[in-house]
């Protein structure tokens, strides 16, 4: 099972072939809200979305007069005295806002993704996203294993658990348990701790994919139970705490 040295790093993955030699192509998220307060509540809520969604995008606040290259993904406040573009390329997604949901009309015009009615919610957030997930898709952080001289990227929010073994770690994913030599100590040094936890000596959790804790166990989404630690319920209880705090604003 383990007649390969398998290695294991944290990559980004690169885009396409098809895409055009030295050119920055990778996606930005671009915030336009005249409104500092308002600006900075958007900025936070997506920096919390890229870190838990374990992707790697810039997100820049831009000007009336700031040159927009595609891919990108654009918040623009209708309520400004700046139009926004209007969106006619696939490789990028126009998200509208505005105070006064009856604008909603008036967004047709520049042909958005999507319009929100200020103050944007975490849960219409994280929905927008899914919306353009093409764009953000090759950004996101992968875990780059090398087994059997075959490389695989495996996303990190598809990797719902690890467990501990004798021999190295074993990756639970949404579709496959995939063994690898590397034990988990390491492993977990190279994962972001705001997502992944350990709820005992032995398994590493993705907090994306908990359903809920109750008693000594830890259910998954998928119906996984894993049994708590003696010594580890009050960490797990805390990360996970802290996780919904920063996915659900509660």
């Amino acid at each position: 099972m383990y007649d390969t040295a398998t290695r294991v790093q944290l990559v980004k993955m690169r885009m396409q072939a098809h895409e055009p030699e030295n050119e920055n192509t990778s996606v930005q998220i671009l915030v336009h809200f005249p409104v500092l307060e308002e600006q900075n509540a958007l900025c936070s809520m997506l920096q919390d979305w890229r870190e838990l969604s374990c992707v790697s995008m810039d997100i820049l606040p831009v000007q009336k007069n700031t040159p927009i290259f595609s891919p990108a993904i654009l918040f623009w406040d209708l309520d400004s005295p700046c139009p926004p573009p209007v969106n006619h390329s696939p490789d990028c997604a126009l998200f509208l806002c505005s105070g006064n949901h009856q604008r909603s009309i008036d967004s047709y015009m520049f042909h958005p993704t999507g319009f929100f009615t200020k103050p944007i919610s975490r849960e219409h957030l994280w929905s927008a996203m899914l919306r353009c997930a093409d764009l953000w898709f090759p950004s996101l952080l992968r875990l780059e294993i090398l087994k059997d001289r075959v490389k695989m990227g495996i996303p990190l929010n598809n990797l719902a658990w690890i467990e501990g073994t004798r021999r190295g770690c074993l990756l639970h994913t949404s579709h496959q348990s995939i063994p690898i030599r590397k034990p988990l100590y390491q492993l977990e040094q190279c994962l972001p701790s705001s997502v992944f936890a350990r709820c005992q000596r032995s398994f590493l959790v993705n907090l994306n994919h908990v359903q809920k804790i109750s008693g000594n166990s830890l259910f998954l989404n998928d119906g996984t139970e894993l049994s708590l630690g003696r010594g580890s319920r009050a960490t797990i209880l805390d990360a996970y705490h802290r996780f919904c705090q920063r996915r659900y604003g509660k």
